[in-house]
Formats: structure tokens, C-alpha cells, sequence
């Protein structure tokens, strides 16, 4: 990862290891002890440890909250349905923004939001064109 130092990725990778199951997790707070890294630089390198490097870390936001080393199918289930509000959450700003958008007089044309089949990238169409938004912004006329 571009800005996280290895040895503080390795910190947070020995440390994740250890909260075995979803009932056990890490919370961020605890991570930010090992490593000086901000809150959000220590959730973009777990994503970055799951996606680039295929960690089975998952996460929970409720209680007991924080990233766990996904030890079974129901540690894996309780991490995908983490993300889903999440997608939903994202897909309503996206819509919201387009509003805010032609309520400030911005031009904005009519937009559908949806996922990609795998769930990577969020799909904005617009008029005849679609966007693929993910780690790279492709539009497709």
C-alpha cells in the first residue's frame, strides 16, 4: 500500500489475526494504539489487505463492533451483510448529490444507480452513457 509503511500493515494483519470470529473484533481505537495511523487510514488498509491481498477480515459496525479474522461461513455472513447497508447508503448519497446537484442550478441529467454484478463497482447511467465507478472512473457511451 502506497502510503501505510509494511511494518505498521504487518501490526494491524498480526493483530486482526488474533480476534478470531465475528463475536471477537478489534476496534479501530485499539489498532490506532499499535500503529500511528488515523481511523480512516487503518479502515483503508484492512480494505486494502482484503482486496489486494485476500486477508479474510471482515468487519461489524453494531456491537460488538470492529475487524475480525473470518473463521467460518457465519463470520463470513455477518461480514457481507456489513457491506450491504453500506452500498445502500451509497447509492442513496449518489442520488441525493445529483439532487443537490440541479437544486444549485448545476446541470444534471436524470440518473439510475445500481451495482456491478460482483458487487466491485457502483453503475451511474446517464442518458446513453454508463459510468463504472470503482478504483477507476470508466465511462462507456
Amino acid at each position: 500500500m502506497e502510503r501505510v509503511e509494511t511494518k505498521y500493515l504487518k501490526r494491524i494483519i498480526n493483530e486482526v489475526m488474533k480476534h478470531e470470529g465475528s463475536q471477537d473484533p478489534v476496534l479501530v481505537s485499539e489498532l490506532s494504539k499499535l500503529v500511528p495511523l488515523t481511523d480512516r487510514e487503518i479502515r483503508r488498509a484492512v480494505s486494502y489487505l482484503v482486496n489486494k491481498e485476500f486477508y479474510p477480515f471482515g468487519s461489524r459496525s453494531k456491537l460488538p463492533a470492529g475487524f475480525f479474522r473470518i473463521m467460518d461461513v457465519d463470520d463470513f455472513l455477518e461480514a457481507v451483510s456489513n457491506l450491504d447497508p453500506r452500498s445502500r447508503k451509497i447509492k442513496e448519497r449518489a442520488l441525493n448529490l445529483a439532487k443537490a446537484c440541479r437544486q444549485n442550478n448545476i446541470d444534471i441529467p436524470e440518473i439510475h444507480v445500481s451495482k456491478y454484478q460482483d458487487k466491485s463497482k457502483i453503475i451511474v447511467h446517464i442518458n446513453n452513457s454508463v459510468v463504472f465507478i470503482g478504483n477507476e472512473k470508466q465511462i462507456i457511451k
